[in-house]
């Protein structure tokens, strides 16, 4: 995934795919219909609890439904009696209030005194709908405490929950910047080149001041802070490659220079031949053969751990392991593998595609994980159609376009494994790097719960099913996939 987390970049492609699939179906009725991808959920931040309210489009403005913005806070019961909607909501020990509306009307009550909508109320399914915009008044009215809403990023947050953070820039060689938190945070981690950022999705974060800090230092160039779509950024760039790492128990992160990757392993070149005594000149070495390789990423690692699948269990370990599960059930059938990390480092995506580029495999894999949804994705780049030539020279952003063909057969028939051992599957088109720069057949696959239970995901038994089913789908497709010579 993340990409980066759930969710991590894979997730937000899941989630744009399967949009525009929805959005065809879906039937649109009093100019009521789900947002778009990103702007359909408002996060609410209480003193108990944070969570994620699904939001509808009513004719260009947002709603809410009463029943999941106030259901984490208390008690609620809700009756419709033709278009009247009533609902009880009971904050922890206190007493039932209720709230009543008219579908259709701008008028109702809030705790026995009239209340007027800034628009009309609506009755869906079954459920009750209010604007947004007045979503902080009514559960202010209902709990008897502040609520502030900021309406433009979808963030509303109840009582004194906002979290601030500091900045403070050492520097060290290399420099060191340190945010420093109230309270412990775990955001997603996203690296590129030059450039760390660092998601909130759970955590109150507000600006503690002005939203962009510039910087003139060798290493850090400055601070970002936004918040849009229920959520927080801090976007930290700089001059080189940067990584973060947790310290006083996730209360500071530490932004600093990353180490240098190690290169990617080259095959050993063949041993020399044994001298002849008898002819000392030495023999021509023979050019290398064609030959068949792939090469596995597993996604992630080092500070970017990717999605956290259970408090203990990060993304980059399940599918190292999961990485290491497919590389030996390919050399059962014959096939040479490697991994493009075999250990928990730091791999920007840009390093990601030069280095497999640089490899020249007949196949890309990349694997990711997540923990919402059941079983296997296999995904393919998506990209226009375009006359492309292997051989010829191809656009950095669109090189994957040249393969798209092999690469859909490659993902078929993998997914026809999964299914041949009755492990739920889907194949989709996702935007993903660096699939979309590697210029070789390529397919990225990524491991949910086989069942409800999120601990199954890192079982041996699992997750050699679904290696067995990559292996078993290369090994099928093995004799369309042109060789490469190294």
């Amino acid at each position: 995934m993340p990409l980066s987390g759930r969710r991590s970049r894979l997730a937000w492609a899941i989630t744009a795919g399967l949009a525009l699939l929805f959005a065809a179906l879906l039937t649109r009725q009093a100019g009521v219909h789900a947002q778009a991808p990103g702007q359909n959920q408002l996060t609410v931040y209480s003193p108990q609890t944070s969570y994620s309210v699904p939001l509808l489009d009513v004719n260009g403005q947002p709603y809410a439904g009463l029943v999941e913005l106030l259901e984490p806070l208390g008690s609620v019961d809700a009756r419709i009696d033709g278009k009247k909607y009533k609902l009880h909501f009971t904050p922890p020990g206190g007493r039932p209030l209720e709230v009543q509306f008219t579908g259709g009307k701008d008028k109702g009550k809030v705790r026995g005194n009239g209340y007027k909508l800034p628009a009309n109320f609506v009755l869906q399914n079954g459920r009750g709908y209010v604007p947004l915009s007045v979503t902080s008044e009514i559960i202010s009215r209902l709990l008897g405490s502040d609520a502030q809403l900021h309406s433009a990023a979808r963030r509303l947050f109840i009582g004194n929950v906002q979290a601030r953070y500091t900045l403070e820039l050492h520097k060290d060689n290399p420099s060191r910047l340190l945010l420093g938190f109230s309270s412990p945070v775990n955001p997603s981690i996203a690296t590129e080149p030059g450039r760390v950022r660092l998601t909130f999705r759970r955590e109150p974060i507000i600006s503690s001041g002005p939203e962009n800090v510039p910087y003139s230092d060798p290493l850090i160039s400055g601070v970002n802070f936004s918040e849009h779509d229920g959520l927080a950024e801090l976007d930290v760039t700089g001059t080189a490659a940067l990584m973060a790492n947790f310290a006083d128990g996730g209360r500071t992160i530490i932004i600093t220079g990353a180490p240098a990757p190690p290169p990617v392993a080259q095959e050993a070149p063949p041993p020399p031949a044994p001298a002849n005594p008898q002819n000392p000149s030495p023999q021509p070495r023979q050019p290398a053969g064609p030959r068949f390789l792939v090469l596995i990423d597993p996604a992630h690692g080092g500070n970017d751990i990717g999605a956290a699948i259970t408090p203990s269990l990060p993304e980059k370990d399940v599918v190292l392991a999961l990485a290491r599960r497919v590389q030996h059930q390919l050399a059962n059938r014959g096939i040479a593998a490697g991994l493009l990390r075999n250990s928990d480092i730091a791999i920007t995506l840009d390093q990601r595609a030069t280095w497999t580029n640089a490899a020249r495999p007949a196949l890309y894999i990349a694997l990711h994980a997540a923990n919402t949804g059941q079983g296997v994705h296999v995904f393919t780049a998506m990209l226009p159609a375009a006359n492309l030539s292997p051989q010829g020279f191809l656009p950095w952003d669109t090189a994957q376009a040249a393969f798209l063909d092999l690469s859909g057969s490659v993902a078929g028939s993998v997914a026809a494994e999964l299914e041949s051992r009755k492990l739920p599957n889907a194949t989709l088109l996702a935007p993903l790097r660096p699939m979309n720069n590697i210029a070789a057949p390529a397919i990225a696959v990524e491991i949910a719960p086989p069942a409800g239970n999120v601990d199954e995901i890192a079982s041996a038994a699992y997750q050699e099913q679904v290696a067995q089913s990559i292996a078993a789908g290369v090994a099928a497709i093995r004799a369309k996939l042109p060789e490469v010579r190294p």
